[in-house]
């Protein structure tokens, strides 16, 4: 199935984004399914009045636009709604876990992992706090696998994989080189490109090129730090035991203070991008490679530059939600 129709954004007149990637969003035709999957996933994963619920519909109060039609604008209309689901599920589970101290957290991970077992569809034990989650992924698994797609499986392990590892590190990184590979896995990174291509139904061998794992890995490094850069400010007021952010690593790291590190941040975020852009051109001028490998090349700089504009905008990340 096609993708919704997309139009160009204007960002001219938004001084927060300071992206060299231009915006695309589906939202004007794409906003009623998206929607749906947010009140879907929501209120099927948090209570009314509780805090997660309260920050996942602040969350999507961006008058600047919907992040997910500003993110995924090429994948394919059939399959947004998806992508809406298990993206904010994530959203919804980081929002619960960051408020557990880190040894719980890896308690509360395992057994929401287990909803992606037919074994334990027995198993009704929801743990501290992710009953509710629990509950909503194995439907989730369960209406994914009545797609018959050859692919879901694939998407499934790295689901998994993904709930294992993202938040299975509390060590304080001493360099940002040290930092990004664990900022890649707390965001879902890898969950991330695998959920792009099953919505696009691109081939699974596209991520085998070396061209296109270099290029992803860039792309994952500007949504990681864009994300450090922007929610700073909200995060180092949370009551945490441990703050994940490339600001005050890059403090430790250089001997600099919090305006110089979002400085020296914004500078490493914009390099990246040069490097994304040469990628991409090479990609792009191969003749050999697949129009597939071209799509999703497209999609990833769509979805950063989406992201990247979100954050820039959203509430979420500038002006603290009151509780």
């Amino acid at each position: 199935m096609a993708p919704f129709p997309s139009q160009l954004v204007n960002t001219a007149n938004i001084s927060s984004y300071f992206s060299s990637f231009p915006v695309r969003s589906c939202e004007l035709d794409a906003l009623p399914t998206i929607q749906q999957a947010l009140n879907d996933t929501i209120y099927s994963c948090t209570a009314p009045g509780s805090k997660e619920r309260k920050k996942a519909e602040y969350r999507h109060t961006n008058p600047a636009g919907n992040l997910f039609g500003l993110s995924f604008a090429l994948c394919e209309a059939d399959r947004l709604g998806y992508v809406g689901k298990l993206i904010e599920f994530l959203c919804i589970v980081d929002d619960v876990m960051e408020d557990l101290p880190f040894g719980e957290a890896c308690i509360e991970h395992a057994i929401l992992r287990q909803a992606l077992y037919e074994s334990y569809d027995d198993d009704q034990y929801g743990g501290r706090a992710v009953g509710k989650m629990k509950s909503y992924l194995r439907e989730l698994r369960v209406e994914l696998a009545n797609l018959n797609d050859p692919c879901t499986p694939l998407l499934l392990k790295t689901l998994d994989t993904s709930l294992r590892d993202r938040d299975s590190d509390d060590s304080e990184f001493q360099t940002l080189a040290e930092y990004i590979p664990y900022r890649k896995t707390n965001f879902d990174y890898d969950f991330v490109c695998q959920l792009v291509r099953w919505a696009m139904n691109i081939s699974p061998e596209v991520q085998e090129n070396l061209l296109v794992q270099s290029y992803e890995h860039a792309v994952g490094v500007i949504v990681g730090l864009t994300n450090d850069y922007f929610s700073w400010e909200m995060e180092r007021q949370q009551p945490t035991d441990r703050i994940r952010n490339a600001v005050p690593v890059l403090m430790k790291e250089h001997s600099v203070s919090e305006v110089q590190a979002k400085s020296m941040l914004k500078e490493i975020i914009i390099r990246e991008e040069r490097r994304a852009r040469e990628l991409k051109s090479e990609i792009m001028n191969q003749t050999e490679e697949s129009d597939q490998m071209k799509r999703y090349v497209t999609e990833m700089e769509l979805f950063a530059a989406g992201y990247s504009f979100w954050c820039a905008t959203c509430p979420r990340y500038h002006r603290l939600q009151e509780e």
